[in-house]
Formats: C-alpha cells, structure tokens, sequence
C-alpha cells in the first residue's frame, strides 16, 4: 500500500525488497485478486462442512468458527490533500478510502480509533498495535493491514489423546504442555533439515505447515528462502504419528524497520532521501514525507478442533522537516522442542502466517 505513493529510489528499493520483479506496475491487481481469493476460502469451507453435515457424515458446524477476511485501511491527516493516483489504487486494489484524523493536534485520539479499527477486524484478537507514543505531531499517514483467520482442522484431534508431555526449550530447560495426538495420513517430508507436516484446514484450501528442525531452530530460521520445505506443501502422503502441543500466543507490536532496512529498503526510512510525493506530491506543511516505522502484532492458537489466527502491520508515515507409496510403519514426529509453524494458502502458495514457537506454555502479551 505504501508503494503505490513512492517514487525514485524509494520505490526502486521497496519493488526490490519485496520481490516485485518485473510485474512491479501489476502488484496491485494481484493483491487484489489474492484479496478476493481469500475471503472466499471461509464460505467455501463452511458449505462443504454443513453439506457434509445435511448428509450424516458430520455434525452441524457454527458459522462463527469459519473466518478469513483480509482488510486494509487508511488514516491520514485532514489538512492533507492525497493525490488521487494513490487513493484511486486503495479504492480499487485495497477496498479503503482515507480515513480523515488530526494527527497534527490530536494524534492520540487518532491512534485509540486506529487500534479500534484493528480490534474490530481481527475479532479482538489484535489489540493496542499501536503502543502508546508510536504517533505524534509529526505523524501524517498510517496504513493499516489485518487479516483474521479462524478454521477447524479437516480432522480434528481426538480430544482424549490429548495428554502431557516434556517440551525442550532451546535454552535445554523443560516446561510440561498439553500434546494433542494422532495417526493419520498426511503430507510429510523430510529433506534432511527438518521434519514438515502439512495439517489441512476444512475445505482443503488452507494448510498449517509445521516444521520440526533436526538442529538448532536459529540456524534453521537463518537458512529459510523461497522454496524451503518450510514454507511449501509437501508432495508425498506418509502415515504420520504426530504429537503436536496445543498453544495460544500473541506476540507484543514489534518493529520490522530494521529487517527491512537489512533488505534494502533504506531510503523510504530516510527523512531526506524518501520520496513519497505518490501519497502527497506538495505537503501543506511543507518537508516531505518518509517511513517512522512499520508495526507489527500476530496471535496464533493452535487447538484440538482448529486454529485460530490473527495479525495487523501499520505503516507509519511521518513528515520530514530537513532534507507416495505407504510406508510399512508411520512416521514418528513428536513436536517437543522449537518449531516453525506456518499457515498457507494452497491454490496460490501465498504464506498468510510464518512464525516460530519456542515454548507452547508461553502466552505471549495481553
């Protein structure tokens, strides 16, 4: 979203930071259509189930357990005029107009409605993104993305085999959690770095892919690219035994400036080389626009009947005053110590989740 208001190297670096490649000008309808990919998923899942269920083969499902909408949103500072290149992009790619605030005078206020909004989209699951102080007077637009997601599993655990068990941390202490259990058929793979489990979501559509490093979680993490077994479905159906722990987390607002500097982006983050005049070309004010930061906070519950997800990135943009054969015996995989875990899409291989769990006793922030 921020890239449809850059320009010059500002741009140049984003497109290159996030892969954009050649189809840099068309990003914008592919978020769209992803968009609307996704928010069909939940329906399409729901109507399988409650079809299944009209027939004897499984009980009615709620609704409310059938979520997955992706939502955006604007807030810009009223005394702006927004160039309508740009606005014409949110509306069309983005589903949002600008929401009008006093930043300049009234910038808490304006983080308090901010932080509603994301309450709102993601089911309170997302709450305080923007901390307190992370908006001032020299604040003009903050973009906001949230996606919630909320399905059961195709099959769901057996909630009698849940059972305690030891978890290793990566410190080598140990902490008892609840581990749900079960043998079935499954995507796996093991390509030597990790053991991958695909555990599909209901409709088929949706995957958690849980990944088991051999080593250490750090190393694993640090070797992770485009096409790793982590982050793909694997191809191979294998009888697994799976011993996987139950969790809830919710990480605190953390800050992706510096991981994206690391990648390239530096100029969108520099109060003189940034060139955001796509968003507003002549600032009332006078200075110029750039990047303060980028925030980030996630949940994710993993339970016996489903999973459970939710997160919300804000950009803060601020303004510059200077310059397949079954094997005989399943496949053990017990799931006791560090693990990455992602959630993917599978007709388009977007990754809608990618995280890590480290100890599955830990709730995370409020």
């Amino acid at each position: 979203m921020a890239y449809a208001g850059a320009a010059g190297t500002t741009a140049t670096q984003m497109a290159a930071a996030l892969h954009l490649g050649a189809g840099a000008g068309s990003i914008f309808d592919g978020q769209n259509a992803l968009g609307q990919a996704l928010g069909a998923r939940a329906s399409a899942a729901l109507s399988g189930d409650e079809m299944n269920a009209m027939l004897g083969a499984a009980t009615a499902p709620s609704p409310a357990d059938y979520q997955l909408e992706v939502v955006n949103s604007v807030w810009g500072e009223r005394t702006y005029i927004w160039e309508q290149p740009f606005l014409d992009v949110m509306a069309k790619s983005y589903g949002t107009g600008v929401y009008l605030e006093d930043f300049i005078t009234q910038p808490d206020p304006a983080r308090l409605a901010i932080n509603a909004w994301v309450s709102t989209a993601t089911d309170d699951k997302i709450n305080n993104l923007l901390p307190a102080g992370s908006l001032d007077a020299t604040t003009r637009m903050v973009l906001v993305n949230a996606i919630h997601l909320k399905l059961p599993w195709e099959t769901v655990f057996p909630a009698t085999a849940t059972a305690p068990a030891q978890f290793t941390r990566a410190d080598a202490s140990t902490v008892s959690a609840s581990f749900m259990n079960e043998t079935e058929t499954l995507l796996y793979a093991d390509d030597g770095q990790a053991q991958v489990v695909a555990l599909p979501l209901s409709g088929g559509q949706i995957d958690v892919l849980i990944a088991l490093p051999h080593g250490d979680l750090d190393a694993y993490e640090a070797g992770l690219a485009v096409g790793s077994a982590a982050l793909k479905v694997p191809s191979q159906e294998v009888q697994v035994t799976l011993a996987l722990p139950r969790s809830t987390f919710t990480s605190p607002t953390f800050s992706l400036r510096s991981a994206l500097e690391a990648m390239g982006m530096t100029a969108p983050f520099d109060k003189e080389a940034a060139n955001f005049s796509g968003l507003c070309a002549h600032p009332p004010d006078g200075g110029h626009l750039y990047v303060e930061d980028v925030l980030q906070k996630a949940t994710l519950g993993v339970q016996e009947t489903g999973v459970e997800a939710a997160a919300a990135t804000a950009v803060i943009v601020g303004r510059a005053t200077s310059g397949s054969s079954m094997p005989p015996m399943p496949v053990s995989m017990v799931v006791n110590r560090p693990f990455v875990v992602s959630i993917v899409d599978v007709p388009t291989g977007a990754i809608l989740f990618l995280g890590h769990i480290t100890d599955p006793t830990d709730a995370g922030s409020p």
